[in-house]
């Protein structure tokens, strides 16, 4: 009987549903390595989220969405979190109603402040699978950081410590809880039991863009791509960059992403004039999620000399995998995942990222030591394949959606 209802629940049109609050519609991780091969393999999906503009449309890969205006009352974040709590119409209330309009067998959905939503959507009548997809240490990050000093930063502690709670507590209504990696979710398992959280790793699905082209043939030396800010390390790369350049006046930096806080970049554009980097350092706006192969493809290696900040320290960044699937060895941070994975792989160098010093002589023995360069590119490349392929996360992921709704089955 379990095995004829699996079989129906497997066969049936399954409609899923994701949701966000702080990410883009395209989305990396939400879009392009779940709603999109999830439709691919049959499946209905929506992808309701809250941005800077309201839009509605069907995405030419097929997956529905609708965007609701981000509604802002403050420009400080604590004070328009409150008046955002007191607003009886605000936008979780109207995410809400347009969820329980689709009638989902699955609701997924990432970012902290919907858990505001959790609870009354695992409850509509359709008794629907509810995943929480935790990104991110939201309280580390609060804390990690907050520029604010005295009381002010205990009051941020003690608003970073009550969200934990809020979050842990919130997560119990919820089928599972996923993260990206095993920190978060050990924190959610000692707080709700082993079987209530899993990792779905941020494995990359760029490993069929490898181009194979020749280390010499390449226009940028290194590459630093994703969030551009203080905190990962920017300005100490530029002064890094500055000392290299004194034994290799034509090396070449590039860095992708977003910067942030928005002056970030001009702040970085005048250092590197002051340095004199002018012809040694580009900076790219970030680009679509589709078209960031052709900077890795074009570069030898990558930079992810993050500064040990303590969210920092628990965060594992998905560059970390695709520098790996271009084959393009690391210098990286010497704590948390990104020693972790360097060391693992034996594809790159650990350096103190407070050390401008020690980043550049990292820099400079992958420039001129072409046996060891050779060595780290060839084991990133190799693990990329043997280890760390999206689509094998992605089957765990469908496997967890189909174990809860054949106990959805079995029991309704």
């Amino acid at each position: 009987m379990v095995q004829t209802k699996k079989f129906l629940v497997m066969n049936n049109k399954i409609k899923i549903c994701f949701l966000a609050d702080k990410h883009e519609l395209f989305d990396d991780r939400i879009y392009w390595k779940m709603a999109v091969p999830l439709k691919e393999k049959g499946y209905e999906i929506h992808y309701l989220l809250i941005r800077n503009e309201a839009k509605i449309g069907i995405t030419k890969e097929g997956i529905n969405y609708e965007i609701l205006k981000l509604k802002t009352f403050s420009k400080n974040q604590y004070l328009n979190f409150i008046l955002k709590l007191l607003n009886p119409n605000n936008n979780y209330k109207k995410l809400f109603n347009k969820a329980k309009k689709l009638n989902a067998d699955v609701y997924h959905f990432h970012d902290l402040w919907i858990n505001r939503i959790g609870r009354k959507l695992k409850k509509l009548p359709q008794k629907p699978v509810v995943f929480y997809d935790a990104r991110e240490p939201y309280a580390e990050d609060y804390v990690s950081f907050s520029s604010a000093q005295g009381l002010l930063k205990k009051i941020v502690l003690a608003f970073s410590n009550i969200v934990d709670y809020w979050e842990k507590r919130m997560s119990g209504y919820y089928d599972l809880i996923i993260s990206n990696e095993i920190i978060v979710r050990d924190k959610f398992r000692r707080k709700l039991g082993f079987d209530k959280a899993e990792v779905i790793y941020n494995y990359t699905d760029f490993y069929n863009k490898y181009e194979g082209i020749k280390s010499e043939d390449k226009k940028y030396d290194f590459i630093y791509c994703g969030g551009i800010t203080e905190s990962r390390g920017a300005f100490k790369i530029l002064k890094a960059t500055q000392i290299v350049k004194k034994s290799f006046p034509d090396v070449h930096v590039i860095f992708v992403g977003k910067y942030s806080p928005n002056p970030l970049r001009n702040e970085l554009n005048d250092l590197i004039l002051k340095l004199g980097l002018a012809n040694n350092v580009e900076l790219h706006s970030q680009v679509e999620y589709k078209c960031v192969s052709h900077f890795y493809n074009q570069s030898r290696a990558g930079l992810i000399t993050w500064l040990p900040e303590k969210a920092l320290t628990i965060k594992l960044p998905i560059k970390i995998f695709e520098y790996m699937a271009f084959g393009l060895p690391m210098i990286g941070s010497n704590f948390g995942h990104i020693k972790k994975y360097i060391e693992q792989e034996d594809c790159g160098l650990i350096v103190n990222p407070i050390d401008s010093h020690e980043i550049s002589a990292a820099m400079k023995e992958l420039l001129s030591n072409k046996e060891l360069y050779d060595n780290f590119s060839k084991n990133a490349r190799n693990a990329t394949l043997k280890k760390y392929k999206w689509e094998n996360e992605l089957n765990r992921l469908l496997g967890f959606y189909i174990k809860f709704l054949n106990e959805r089955a079995n029991h309704g």
